[in-house]
């Protein structure tokens, strides 16, 4: 399918308070060993019910007691409350996902803390939170969903797990072993960044199948992943860590490479700092470059309606907007400063050859360019975290870390260290997934998707992700396709919502369903709209639900081509303003 074509268009655009939102917003590691013995004798224990059986298991800390024995693996009960019908929950002190959300199943809600310390000497040890949704016997479909974490947030992604509920899975996050805002990257220490890294996710798996399997007496029949952003990178982390963790697993706008996106973010920044004031791109050059890239860009693909479906056949010339005026124009050290944005991030590694280390912005992103490079704060203080508290470690009674220092040798050291072991790059051990026994269609599936008007996370980076499995594996274009199908969609930010032109955004995918519910919390001026998961109107239905059609990929051996995306009118309750299939194309 031509991915340039819509399937429905408006031709005058429709400036939405949606399009704005996403600017706005901003463990433990078990051997090989261990993890076989927990699938064959715990698990196995499950199946042939060698645990009590409960006609009505009863929401109680006490339900979950003495149920992990693993070594070095010690596990608390924090607390077990019963949620009615339609009931909301929230966490109090959670920083990183503070808000309340609403609607949810009847279903119990458990916190539980991990401490393990089987790393130890080699690493310090591990030391997290788990959250867990049990949908009641009635309602649970025999399944769980893992849902991922955002950016650096510390707190369990309880908005993030109210999703999967509705579905009737049950649910699993992590805190990631810290609680703090998403944009605090000062919590950083040795265990900590390993639990964030992978330990707390992994562990989070593990231990939570146990948990849910005792609490049914049964063990789940599939086990799935969603997670965008930092989430996304959390289970492309565990795919390669462990194949057996996840049958299907759906990754949104992943950050999979963590050693070279934070170091390009600094680069862009030291050099926006290092020019006059004049150079720094504000709100309104923002906007009037938007404008232009949308005037330039829209017709590539043979449709003008308000959307950019390739940008990367589009030979944009910012000197259409170079002047002296900033009311309608950039200056040329504006315009230099955005096409560095734009490009790729290449440094000189000796002998007369260079390499490129990381990806540029796509057109089409501008309007979340602001969350890094949109005000002197964000350039000097978050854009060079990542140096002061996780690589250099430098302390409060040290001078901070400045844009001064930067260099390329930060790469250099980035790689080196590999903070946390974050990144996720071993795309040769994917083999074993995609081998791995059980579902309909055989084997472990992905669906990846990335949004061509990400300004948080280059879609380029993905393609990179795609293309770099397929080399790594000495596999095909074709044949990668029976297991891992990524998606583009134009006009879609960062996980979710869409720039200022509303282009269709929602497909089910992580998070977006809990966005719409939050939109009064997020200063909106917009009422809480949908039921919470799916897509309003197309519940559950896998045309429009891309959870929903990596079930029956996974579970039926139904083959993803395509999922229709849904962009909502300004005033919500007015309902849809229109809808486009999003494919895989020639991908």
């Amino acid at each position: 399918m031509d991915r340039g074509r819509a399937g429905s268009h408006i031709a005058s655009p429709t400036k939405s308070r949606l399009s704005y939102v996403s600017t706005a917003m901003l463990a433990v590691t078990f051997s090989a060993i261990l993890y076989a013995l927990l699938i064959s004798n715990s698990l196995a224990e499950l199946g042939g019910g060698s645990l009590r059986q409960r006609q009505s298991p009863k929401c109680a800390a006490s339900s979950f007691t003495n149920v992990v024995n693993l070594p070095g693996v010690t596990v608390t009960i924090e607390k077990a409350v019963s949620i009615s019908e339609r009931g909301s929950y929230a966490e109090s002190g959670n920083q990183g996902f503070p808000q309340t959300i609403d609607l949810l199943p009847a279903l119990c809600a458990v916190t539980v803390r991990v401490t393990n310390t089987s790393d130890v000497p080699i690493k310090p040890q591990s030391s997290y939170r788990i959250g867990l949704f049990l949908p009641t016997t009635t309602n649970w479909n025999s399944k769980i969903l893992t849902v991922g974490s955002a950016s650096f947030a510390g707190g369990i992604n309880w908005p993030g797990m109210s999703e999967g509920t509705h579905y009737g899975f049950a649910t699993i996050s992590t805190d990631n072993g810290h609680n703090s805002a998403g944009s605090d990257l000062s919590w950083a220490t040795p265990a900590r960044l390993y639990d964030w890294g992978y330990r707390a996710l992994h562990g989070s798996v593990v231990v939570g199948k146990l948990l849910v399997g005792h609490y049914y007496s049964k063990s789940p029949t599939y086990s799935y992943y969603a997670g965008c952003s930092t989430g996304g990178r959390q289970g492309l982390r565990e795919i390669q860590y462990d194949a057996n963790s996840f049958n299907g697993a759906l990754i949104g706008a992943p950050a999979w490479d963590t050693m070279h996106l934070m170091p390009w973010i600094s680069k862009i920044a030291a050099q926006q700092l290092n020019t006059t004031a004049n150079g720094r791109l504000r709100a309104t050059q923002l906007s009037i470059l938007a404008t232009e890239v949308l005037r330039q860009c829209d017709a590539q693909d043979g449709v003008k309606d308000n959307i950019i479906s390739q940008p990367d056949q589009c030979r944009f010339d910012i000197s259409k907007i170079i002047c002296s005026d900033p009311s309608r124009c950039l200056t040329r050290a504006q315009a230099n400063t955005a096409a560095k944005i734009f490009g790729d991030y290449i440094i000189d590694t000796g002998n007369g050859r260079n390499r490129t280390v990381y990806n540029g912005f796509t057109l089409s992103s501008e309007d979340q360019w602001s969350v890094y490079f949109g005000s002197d704060a964000a350039l000097s203080e978050f854009d060079f975290s990542y140096e002061r508290y996780w690589l250099y470690n430098l302390t409060s009674t040290q001078p901070p870390y400045t844009w001064q220092q930067y260099s390329d040798q930060v790469v250099l050291d980035s790689e080196r260290i590999n903070a946390g072991q974050a990144t996720a790059n071993q795309f040769d051990v994917l083999s074993s997934y995609r081998d791995k026994k059980g579902g309909g269609g055989g084997g472990g599936k992905i669906i990846m998707y990335h949004g061509l008007a990400d300004g948080l996370i280059s879609p380029k980076t993905s393609l990179a992700y795609y293309n770099a499995t397929i080399s790594s594996m000495n596999t095909s274009a074709r044949e990668i396709r029976s297991w891992f199908r990524y998606f583009e969609v134009p006009g879609m930010q960062h996980c979710y919502f869409s720039n200022r032109f509303n282009a269709p955004w929602d497909f089910g995918a992580p998070g977006q369903a809990s966005q719409l519910r939050m939109l009064p919390a997020l200063g909106t001026g917009l009422k809480a709209f949908g039921d919470g998961w799916s897509v309003p109107g197309h519940l559950g239905d896998e045309r429009y639900d891309v959870l929903a059609a990596l079930m029956k990929w996974v579970e039926e051996g139904r083959e993803v081509e395509q999922v229709v995306a849904t962009a909502f009118k300004e005033d919500l309750s007015e309902g849809v303003y229109r809808t486009r299939p999003v494919c895989t194309g020639s991908l």
